[in-house]
Order: C-alpha cells, then structure tokens, then sequence
C-alpha cells in the first residue's frame, strides 16, 4: 500500500496542463500492473521500463515527495529492475560502479565500501543508504555493512542514488549522496523464486524466496546462503546466511501496515601474512525489525509513521603469534638460524644490551602472542519517524516530519571499557515543491538536527528548476549537509594488547578532542533531457563542493605508549624501539582538512526498443585542499593539493540486447583512474573492468528458468584497495566465471 500511494503522490504532482498526456499514460500503466493477470512472463520487466521510462521517470528519494526526474533538485541515477538483470553484478556494490563519480572497493573478498568521489576509507562514513526508508548506516564504526544486508537483487525494484549532499531530506550522513534501495511489493512477487550461482573461487550462492497473499495480508519468507574464497592471492573466504520475513496487511483503502523481520549471520577471513593479521576472522550478527503504519486522508493528504532497531555484533578478536614466532618471521633476519633470531632483534633494538630473555624482562614482557581487534563491537539504532505529506494549495506540496533516534554501542575493545557510548538525536524537517509557473519548479527544504552533546546544524538546500519544453530542463541548486562523528570517533580507545585485554601494549588509535560534524556546501547546475519518442534520458551537471572541517585521521607521534610500569629512561627507549615494529605514534582525529572539487557528471539512458539498453555514465573532477598527515614533536605536516587523491575520471558502460530466441547479451565496461584509499587503503593504480553476460530464458508451463554464464574482468588484472608489495598485502582481481540459474513459478 505504502509504495502505491506514493505512486498516487506522483500523478497528483503530474497533474498539470503540459503534463495531462503524461498523467494518461501513467494511470492506465498504473491500472494495468495492478491487475494480477498480468503477473506471468512478462511481469518483472515491464513494471520496471514501462512505469519509469516510457514516460518522465517518477522517483521517490530526492525530496520525500514523488517526482518526475525533470523535477528534482540534484542531480541523480536511478538503477531500475531492467538494468539489474542486465548487469553481471552478483552484489549490490558492484551495481553502483554504474553510478557517475562513485568509487567502489573489496577490502576483502565480499566486504566493500562505496563512496562519491572516492574520499573514504574501508568504512565509508560519508553515504546514506537507505532500505524502503530504513537506514543501515553503522552508528558506532560508521559505513554500510554491505555484506550483511539480508535482500537479493532479485528482490529490489530500483535503486535511487542522489549525487551529492541530501540532508534537508535525510539528515546527518546523507552527507556525499543518499542510496534509496526500493524494493518490489510482496503482492507483485506472488509465487515462488529459487536463485543458485556458482563459480570462482568456490562461490555457492543460493536465494530464495516465496510470496503470497492470505485474505488482507500479502507477505514473503526469503533465505539466503553465500560463500566464496575472496581474492586468489589471501586468505579472504567469506559465508553468509540470512532468514527475512515480511507482511502488508491492508485494513482497509486509508489504513495500511508493514513489518519486516530479518537476522544475518556471516564470518569472514580477512587474512594477511603479517603477524597482526594472519589469524584473523570476523564473526557478525546483523538483525533488523520495521513497523511502518500509512494513513491515506485524501489522495493529497498522507500520514506516515514509521519505527525500527537494527543490531550489528561483530566478534574480530584476534590472537598472533607469540613474539619470539614473529620476530622468526621478520625477513631482514632470514640469514640468521632460527634460534638466533631472537637474539639479533633484542641487541639490535638494545644496542647491544639485551638478549632476548633479558629484552623480555626488562620490558615487562613474556614470549606471548599480542591480541588484537580492530572493529569487534555491538551496536543498537532505534529510530522513530512522523512524517506528513499535503497539498495546501494547488500548486504547492509540503513533506514535512519530526523524528527521533538512539544510538548505542559497547566494546570492550574499541574503548577500553565495558559501558555502553550513546548517542541520541531529535529532527524536524520539511521539504516543500512550488510551481511557481508552469514552466518553473521550486525546490526548498531543511532539517534541523539536535544531537547530544553537539551543537545544532541546520541542512538547507534550494532548487530552481526551469522547463524549456516539456522534454529539456535546466536546474540550479545548492545545498550544505553535515556528517556527525560516529561514536568510534569521538570515543576510541584502541590498543593492540599484550597476553590479555588487561595489558595494552600500543596504543593504537585514541580520541584525544571533542570532534565538530565536518560541512559540504554544493552548488550543482545541470540539465536533463527526456526524449520520449528516441528513447532518451540524459544528463549532465557541473558541480562545485567545498568540504571544511574534514575529521582528519592522522599520525601523532607526540601520544607515548603504556610505558609498562617502565622508569629507566634506556629501557623507556628500548620499549619505544620495540613498539615501532607494530606501529610508531598513534592515530587520532580533529577537525581539520579542506578539500575544493570542481566537476562535470555526464549520465545517458539509452532504450531505443523493449529489447535495447544503453547506459552511460562518466565523470571529470577537479581536486585542491589540504589534510594534516602527522604531528612529531608539536609540528603539522600536510598533504597538500596533489596529494590529496580521488579519481580524476570514472566511467562506466552497460549495454544489452534481446535476441528473438529468448537470448540476451550483456556488457560492461568500468573505468576508475588511480586513488589512494584514505584509512587502512593504499594508493592504487587505475582499475579497468570488461564484463559479458549471456543469459537465455527457458518458459516452462506455470514458470520460467534463466541461465545465465557471467564473465567479469575478462581482459586482465586489477588491485583494488590493498597494494603494499612490503608486507605482500594486496588485494588482485582475477578473471572470473559464474553461472547462475534462475527459476520462477
């Protein structure tokens, strides 16, 4: 009910005299997928292209109310069912390498990060991801637990992606861009789904899904299992699992309820061959509950509440190998016998003062193996949303809400204690679109974000857009958004622990000042092009952002280590000495960097027939500022302008024809130039993707079987995220094959 009344939305906001062609057409389209004869052959990949591309594409996210694409404010891409199934993605990740000036990386083999204009780290803290208007970002570590999300991409209708700041729609972390993951009704997937992939690196994926209505209440029960090996070169294999139920109950035509339930369990490897990684593996549990009550007053007049927890554990503790294996481990002591070994790194680091016996007792220390974890954590989010949508006046609509949130998370390892660190948050906003005349569209909208212990930011954006005809539309916006500190940032306690979590050793990372949320302000003017009788969409922004107040993570050399009860000033350096084989000086945060990006985004939709696709995506950025790099003895060094590195260029291809005889063929191209991946990442060369897909549709009696054969990075290799020769750590992308079986009755 939620998703068509917000289809109802649409056409009312349609509703104007240029547009009354516009308004038949979507109605009778409407009225047609709302008849179940229509669920059969043809059901999935018509709603998809006819609904959003036969004429203006009505989209949901940019503003809170629905829109055609010619009326939104920012520039945005939207990723419909069409070009999923043409796509040889087999994760949602790699679906947004189709998105203009978005980076993605595997720091592992099924764990990535995506970010606009590639200025993240492996947690990228800087994106809004929502699932039908639940948020997944991690309040304690920050990011998106993409490996995690219990939904299948044959389960999403579209993917909406906001280029740029949204916060006057979303809030706080909708910071460089909002993905809006839609998903289809349960009423539009009745019947039954079973999905099997296989193929490199022993990948085994399985979904499935069942869907069906009981009187009032239309529901669906899916499962998932996947697992793979990750990249060849480490040890990276990863195994998931996930269990979702979900309901509509309908009341009557005002009154409507959703509730949605899942639990995910997962593990993955994320070794290296250094001793703090060679033992690593994470265990997580993710689970999530949704409520969302709609009241329809009128066609114009929506009241809806909604409320959700999600829960995130990650187990990452971790032991190495005692200290006397690792330093038997250290290559500039591989000519030295193994029992000698030792020996020479205690008088090395002692000038000769020690052995290693003598190294240990001065120290403090025995030949135990360290303990580590960098992310173990549990994590709670209970958010509580009113919004109320309205027609005042004829040409004027309003979506405006209150909202309240609670963030909490506890780890004895990431704060060296066990209390729990919370957050809470209050927010009023509003988001209005004006007709000011048939030709102009107003875009005006804010929120106002209360977050304990911080001080207020207010996130405006304003809109203008102008239509030349009703097929050619030139829009100019600007907005400002706001990204808060993530509970691990203000509150890090990080140490790598000696024998027990009772003994830190080096401190890691620590939060040593109050952190302010670091600020966007953009100002985009773009174009869009909607050409119905070829087929068309197309766009094309210039965009100028000024980040300030960036949370720099940086190197301070000035933090001492546990000094271990250590008076002696020789053996005070001789532990100093020791402590630079794991890590010299510790990171922390402060708000500090500037960074200027100037660019153009290009984006083409191309669907000339029913049976050709056509996309292209491509941007150009210009970067200048400045990030503090490490503090030694009261002095900043900097990384300035060239140093600062985000993909100059990215493009990405997607093409695809249907053949007469159920055959479809499908290509791929992405390009990223080189980046250097801020947090753990490393500078990476360019990484360039060719990928084919052939799938071929059996139609049984009562069903359909798709066979598909996936081809991905079939013209070479690739490093992606880890590229340190010194410690062999780096993550290559081989050539990879996969055949997927798809059936529906």
């Amino acid at each position: 009910m939620k998703y068509m009344n917000q289809s109802i939305q649409g056409l009312r906001m349609l509703n104007r005299e240029h547009h009354k062609p516009l308004l038949l057409s979507l109605f009778y389209t409407g009225a047609i997928l709302s008849s179940s004869s229509l669920y059969g052959d043809n059901h999935l990949d018509n709603f998809s292209e006819d609904y959003f591309y036969d004429e203006l594409p009505v989209v949901l996210s940019a503003t809170r109310l629905s829109q055609s694409q010619s009326d939104t404010p920012t520039a945005m891409t939207v990723i419909d069912r069409k070009m999923i199934q043409a796509s040889t993605a087999l994760n949602i990740p790699d679906l947004l390498r189709l998105v203009p000036g978005f980076t993605v990386g595997f720091y592992a083999g099924s764990r990535a990060t995506v970010t606009y204009h590639g200025h993240a780290d492996e947690y990228a803290r800087d994106m809004q991801v929502l699932i039908n208007g639940r948020s997944i970002y991690d309040p304690v570590y920050g990011g998106i637990p993409w490996s995690e999300i219990p939904l299948s991409l044959d389960e999403i209708l579209r993917i909406e992606v906001i280029r740029g700041p949204n916060a006057a729609a979303y809030g706080s972390n909708s910071y460089a861009g909002v993905i809006n993951i839609v998903t289809d009704r349960n009423r539009d997937m009745l019947g039954t789904m079973i999905s099997s992939t296989i193929g490199y690196g022993k990948t085994r994926y399985i979904d499935a899904r069942h869907s069906a209505t009981e009187g009032k209440l239309d529901y669906s029960l899916s499962a998932s299992y996947k697992e793979d090996e990750g990249f060849d070169n480490r040890e990276d294999a990863g195994r998931t699992k996930w269990l979702k139920l979900a309901g509509d109950y309908h009341f009557n035509e005002h009154n409507s309820l959703n509730a949605e339930v899942a639990a995910v369990n997962g593990d993955y490897d994320e070794k290296f061959s250094n001793p703090l990684q060679e033992n690593r593996i994470l265990e997580t549990k993710y689970n999530y509950q949704q409520l969302t009550w709609d009241h329809i007053v009128s066609e114009s007049n929506k009241l809806s509440v909604q409320f959700y927890h999600n829960y995130y554990e990650v187990d990452d503790v971790y032991y190495t190998p005692t200290i006397s294996e690792q330093i038997i481990s250290i290559d500039e002591f591989q000519e030295f016998d193994e029992e000698l070994r030792p020996d020479v790194f205690a008088a090395f680091i002692s000038n000769g003062l020690y052995d290693f016996d003598s190294l240990l007792q001065a120290l403090n220390l025995t030949d135990s193996p360290l303990i580590f974890s960098w992310i173990g954590l549990e994590s709670h989010r209970y958010d509580l949303e009113v919004e109320h949508t309205l027609e005042p006046f004829d040409d004027l609509r309003i979506a405006w809400g209150v909202g309240a949130r609670h963030d909490s998370g506890k780890s004895r390892w990431l704060f060296q204690n066990d209390e729990t660190v919370s957050r809470d948050l209050y927010r009023l906003f509003i988001n209005s679109e004006w007709y000011a005349a048939d030709d102009i569209v107003v875009n005006a909208g804010t929120m106002l974000e209360k977050f304990e212990g911080k001080r207020r930011v207010l996130s405006p954006r304003l809109g203008i857009n102008y239509h030349l005809t009703p097929e050619n539309t030139l829009r100019i916006s600007g907005s400002r958004a706001y990204r808060m500190p993530t509970l691990f940032e203000d509150n890090v306690n990080l140490s790598l622990y000696h024998a027990s979590d009772e003994d830190p050793l080096n401190t890691w990372i620590i939060s040593t000042e109050d952190l302010d949320p670091q600020k966007i302000d953009r100002i985009e003017v773009g174009y869009f092009g909607h050409f119905t009788d070829y087929g068309l969409n197309f766009d094309i922004c210039l965009l100028h952002e000024e980040y300030s107040d960036i949370i720099d993570q940086y190197v301070n050399f000035d933090i001492p280590d546990p000094d271990r009860g250590i008076t002696d000033p020789i053996d005070l350096a001789i532990l100093n000495q020791f402590n630079s084989f794991y890590q010299r000086g510790a990171l922390t945060y402060t708000n500090f960097g500037k960074v200027e990006v100037n660019g153009i985004e290009f984006e083409m939709d191309f669907r000339p027939t029913n049976r050709d696709l056509v996309f292209l995506g491509f941007s150009y950025l210009n970067v200048s500022g400045n990030e503090i790099k490490r503090l030694k003895d009261g002095v900043y060094s900097y990384r300035e302008n060239a140093d600062v590195k985000i993909p100059q260029r990215t493009f990405s291809l997607l093409a695809s024809h249907a053949f007469d005889d159920g055959v479809t063929m499908s290509l791929g191209y992405y390009f990223t130039d080189e980046m250097q991946w801020p947090g753990e990442g490393d500078s990476v060369p360019n990484y360039s993707r060719l990928d084919v897909k052939f799938n071929k549709r059996l139609k049984l009696q009562q069903s359909k079987l798709d066979v598909a054969l996936i081809l991905q990075n079939i013209h070479g290799k690739n490093i992606d995220f880890y590229n340190s020769d010194r410690h062999e750590e780096y993550n290559i992308w081989e050539r990879r094959a996969y055949v997927q079986a798809k059936l529906n009755y």
